[in-house]
């Protein structure tokens, strides 16, 4: 695959933006648009420059409109495939389609060329409570100071994470410096697709005699409460507890440190390997301790969390997590 640009043909041809891709034997040219960020309100008007039905002739005459960035996430991407067009990065990643030509080519290994205000990752540490705080009600309006105050990130992270929200799509400022979760589902996926529980918490499993799930939350609630232990519930137990789906077989949550042997003890549990009956997850950043709900008398993560953790678990958890998300009061108060 080679890119060539063709020489200007007089005084006032435009082929400054013209390229001209040599692939397989085959000559394609593309009209290019140089974004930095390009959003999607950008690459809907750049589709709308496509002449009905001329869209991937690739012919001299009638270039097809190729974006081009410095990095391309997986959401421009897909939106570039909604509007027809097609869109490379400095990072090697490529979407190109023509008549009779389709190209699809991930980031070459070790790449990763950015703009300098882009976060690296939202679905980590503090920009991840950010994405946390606004989807723990997507029915709502927010302002930036707000998220300030909740999330404990400092004023110029919380920017960069909103302004690059706004770029993808997933916001939209309804009005001066307010915004909403224009499109939460998608931006739910995104944070499931990268998320790794494993990567981001120490976990410790726990036997225990008789009790049902329910009874241990209650148990750990106290005996957390009691000795100043933050505790929040999670995967199987909150998801049955925001809408009931699939019968919880463990007790897992979130606590800000694990309990020492004298409170095992007491609560007789045992600590195992695997398996066990209760989760407890110790995690590395405690934003998960600042968007919580109380239901029954139990502290819950927000529902997105909930649904986050249930992925990859097995004793249907996917199941409880498809059935929490289609429920009419998911991600709201």
């Amino acid at each position: 695959m080679q890119w060539t640009k063709p020489e200007a043909e007089g005084p006032d041809s435009d082929h400054s933006q013209i390229l001209r891709l040599l692939f397989d034997g085959r000559v394609v040219f593309f009209r290019a648009s140089y974004e930095l960020t390009p959003s999607r309100g950008l690459l809907k008007h750049t589709h709308l420059l496509v002449e009905p039905g001329k869209g991937i002739e690739g012919s001299h005459d009638n270039p097809i409109n190729l974006i081009v960035s410095v990095r391309l996430t997986q959401r421009t991407i897909a939106q570039c495939k909604e509007y027809g067009l097609s869109a490379i990065d400095l990072n090697g990643r490529a979407w190109l389609r023509a008549s009779g030509l389709l190209v699809e080519r991930a980031a070459l290994p070790g790449r990763d060329y950015r703009v300098h205000s882009e976060p690296r990752n939202i679905f980590t540490g503090k920009s991840e409570r950010i994405v946390r705080s606004l989807l723990s009600d997507v029915t709502r309006t927010w302002r930036q100071k707000e998220l300030v105050s909740r999330t404990d990130a400092s004023s110029g992270l919380i920017s960069r994470v909103v302004r690059h929200l706004l770029q993808e799509g997933y916001l939209s400022e309804v009005e001066k410096k307010r915004y909403l979760v224009e499109d939460w589902s998608a931006l739910l996926d995104d944070w499931s697709e990268q998320d790794s529980l494993r990567d981001r918490v120490t976990t410790y499993r726990y036997s225990t005699l008789g009790g049902t799930p329910l009874e241990w939350s209650q148990k750990l609630t106290n005996l957390c409460g009691e000795h100043s232990i933050r505790i929040a519930f999670t995967q199987w137990i909150a998801g049955w507890l925001r809408t009931p789906y699939t019968e919880p077989v463990v007790t897992s949550a979130y606590v800000d440190r694990p309990p020492d042997p004298s409170l095992l003890d007491k609560l007789q549990l045992r600590e195992v390997p695997d398996a066990g009956k209760i989760w407890l997850h110790v995690p590395e950043d405690e934003g998960v301790f600042r968007e919580t709900r109380t239901v029954q008398g139990l502290p819950l993560v927000t529902d997105a969390q909930i649904y986050v953790d249930l992925q990859d678990t097995g004793l249907r958890g996917p199941d409880q997590a498809a059935a929490l998300r289609t429920w009419e009061g998911f991600c709201r108060p």
